[in-house]
């Protein structure tokens, strides 16, 4: 009797995940995803291969400093280009910079022109431990709208940062998210 109770709750937890997998198909999007031209962008980055996504925080550190350092502040908001995902997430934290170069530097900082490109943006208000459902709709309207990724890397520009840092949960970060894109 045990296994077949447990055989008729699993089947009830697939029916159920089913549903909810059926109501998501027809609900529209949170998102609002738009198609515009970015401007060439000089900055001061980092790149590193790092095991998840959260673990960039020792970077942001050490460009930071070294800005700091060199008394150059940002003249924008600071980004993350992904140049590959998991499982080896190649990282690149950056730092938007009127600056062509780092006089003097014996750091792992480059300056450098981040090329302008045709790109998918959309909004994500909400925690950095939430972007995944961003992402998925985004995925989603690229292959709905007849897009294609172009190359990379892709982008998330840190618009409004968490007000305490390192804090992956704060409700009222704003992060745009930005995949370079070419029409099929």
């Amino acid at each position: 009797i045990r296994e077949q109770m447990q055989q008729e709750e699993e089947k009830l937890a697939r029916v159920a995940a089913r549903l909810k997998q059926i109501e998501q198909e027809s609900k529209m999007s949170d998102y609002d995803v738009v198609i515009k031209k970015v401007d060439d962008l000089r900055i001061a980055s980092l790149r590193e291969v790092i095991p998840t996504y959260p673990e960039q925080g020792h970077l942001w550190e050490e460009l930071e400093s070294a800005l700091t350092e060199k008394q150059i502040k940002p003249n924008g908001p600071c980004l993350t280009l992904y140049h590959s995902d998991e499982p080896e997430i190649d990282a690149e934290v950056c730092e938007p910079v009127a600056e062509k170069n780092l006089a003097g530097d014996k750091t792992r900082i480059t300056v450098r022109e981040l090329a302008g490109t045709e790109v998918a943006a959309l909004i994500h208000r909400g925690p950095y431990a939430t972007l995944s459902t961003a992402y998925e709709a985004f995925m989603k309207w690229i292959e709905e709208n007849g897009y294609q990724i172009n190359g990379g890397p892709y982008r998330e520009i840190y618009l409004k940062p968490p007000t305490e840092e390192g804090n992956q949960q704060d409700n009222e970060s704003l992060t745009e998210l930005q995949f370079p894109v070419k029409k099929d």
